[in-house]
């Protein structure tokens, strides 16, 4: 078999560490179990499946592989080494990587052992801030995020995938990195990129490998986080799960999306210049060459600036049925000023003329008393036509809250379900697997094993569905 060993392969091997691991460490791991399945659940990325175990009195976090191009150990052992030269530790979860590690349908497969970090995803996080309506422990995430950004691009390293999965916020509130299997650091120069690309959510179409490919999604989450402090009610509406506000669809052209015209309706001018500068960026001739603290500074083209919308009501004290854009009358004792007001010449010593013009002189030049020749009637400044009125962006309704509900109890709520939901697949599709396998002769005990093992599959897809489906939900709206 040369096929890297599924999900379900791992799930079944790490329940005999003692079976399967070699190492004294290891062997007597102790692997986190569901409270209801009661076997380990990993969570499963696109490239691996991470468990959480107790090895050696301490919580790790067990990454083994599902597909062959996903990492080495010469790109571990590198980056473990660069993130102690460059002081990065305290940024990202170390990580060592550890040869023929467990042992899975009769061949032993890599591993890379992590640190555990207690903590939450940054959609999580960001989803608890959103539903006690934190703005200001928002707006601290956001400055956190640009300063992780400042330490890891000025020390040479691009994770290569930014995404709200792979950024944790531990119990100090420390934002930390996990994941380096695109990841870049300057030993990896001249090197093929790696085949996993990053999340399509956070970046760009024309996405170069190398040292400043966090400055796109770098950019997007910081626009996200300083967004949602200046107002938190959108999240519901535009976050999907997959995202945090901002996705693929959003990049492409002639972006009037939702995003985009909400940032817009919130009228903050650090907001309209970050929002800015991502429209540049999503330019197809854009491609990022500095890090995001250079992008931040530099100019904004004119063509990204943020329209803003002026208001189609009629000014303040212009008469009624006046049409818009009138101007409104002078008010009792006021005075007009001349269109175009005239130079006055400068004052001239006593005795001594003024200069004399050499050639026909304009009106602005003309001293004031009669004139000889016909009377020029004076310029009048040209009157601007009226201002169209502005088609205000639709928006859409704010979301229903549940009352008093917070984060810990809606997210409490949310896989409780989501485990009652799975269960209940589980127990039908043990019935219907055990009576097909009672009818292929096979003994009763060995049938309701494997059948017990094989609805967990889509217990596990249905337990997964309901919790992405009703967090997508706004809270308090019924399905």
């Amino acid at each position: 078999m040369t096929g890297y060993p599924s999900a379900e392969d791992y799930i079944k091997a790490v329940q005999r560490p003692d079976l399967v691991f070699d190492r004294p460490e290891l062997t007597g791991a102790r692997f986190d179990v569901h409270p209801m399945l009661g076997i380990p659940v990993p969570a499963s990325g696109s490239t691996a499946v991470v468990f959480r175990a107790t090895v050696g009195g301490t919580a790790q976090a067990l990454r083994f592989f599902t597909r062959e191009d996903a990492s080495t150990q010469q790109r571990y052992t590198a980056l473990n080494a660069w993130f102690t030269e460059r002081g990065l530790t305290d940024d990202v979860a170390s990580c060592r990587w550890v040869n023929d590690a467990i042992l899975v349908n009769g061949r032993r497969w890599p591993m890379v052992q992590m640190e555990w970090v207690d903590g939450h995803p940054l959609d999580q996080h960001v989803e608890d801030l959103v539903q006690t309506g934190d703005r200001v422990a928002l707006g601290k995430l956001a400055y956190s995020w640009r300063d992780l950004l400042r330490r890891t691009q000025g020390a040479q390293f691009a994770h290569g995938d930014l995404q709200h999965g792979n950024v944790l916020v531990d119990t100090d509130s420390r934002l930390r990195l996990v994941d380096f299997d695109s990841s870049w650091i300057v030993p990896f120069t001249g090197f093929p990129p790696p085949s996993e690309g990053g999340h399509r959510n956070y970046q760009p179409e024309n996405r170069v490998w190398g040292p400043w490919m966090d400055t796109f999604p770098g950019l997007v989450i910081y626009l996200s986080l300083l967004a949602l402090a200046r107002d938190p009610k959108q999240w519901e509406q535009l976050n999907d799960g997959e995202n945090l506000l901002f996705g693929h669809q959003d990049y492409l052209p002639p972006h009037r999306t939702e995003a985009w015209s909400w940032v817009e309706r919130l009228h903050d001018p650090e907001v309209d210049q970050l929002a800015a500068r991502l429209r540049a960026c999503c330019a197809p001739s854009w491609t990022a060459t500095g890090d995001l603290e250079e992008l931040i500074a530099a100019p904004v083209p004119w063509w990204t600036r943020t329209v803003t919308h002026p208001s189609v009501g009629p000014a303040a004290g212009t008469p009624v049925g006046a049409p818009v854009g009138t101007p409104p009358a002078p008010g009792p004792g006021s005075t007009t000023a001349p269109p175009w007001p005239r130079r006055q010449p400068d004052p001239q010593p006593a005795g001594r003329p003024g200069p004399q013009p050499t050639g026909p002189s304009g009106w602005w030049q003309q001293q004031p008393g009669p004139r000889t020749g016909p009377a020029q009637p004076a310029p009048t400044q040209p009157t601007a036509p009226p201002p169209a009125a502005a088609r205000p962006i639709p928006s859409r309704p704010a979301p229903a809250r549940a009352g008093g509900m917070g984060g810990p109890a809606r997210t409490a709520g949310l896989y409780l379900a989501a485990m009652v939901a799975a269960t209940v697949v589980w127990a039908v599709a043990l019935a219907l697997i055990a009576v097909l396998l009672h009818l292929a002769g096979l003994p009763p005990a060995a049938g309701s094993i494997i059948a017990a093992l094989v609805a967990l599959v889509p217990a596990l897809m249905v337990f997964r569905r309901v919790v992405r489906r009703r967090r997508r939900r706004p809270p308090g709206k019924t399905p």
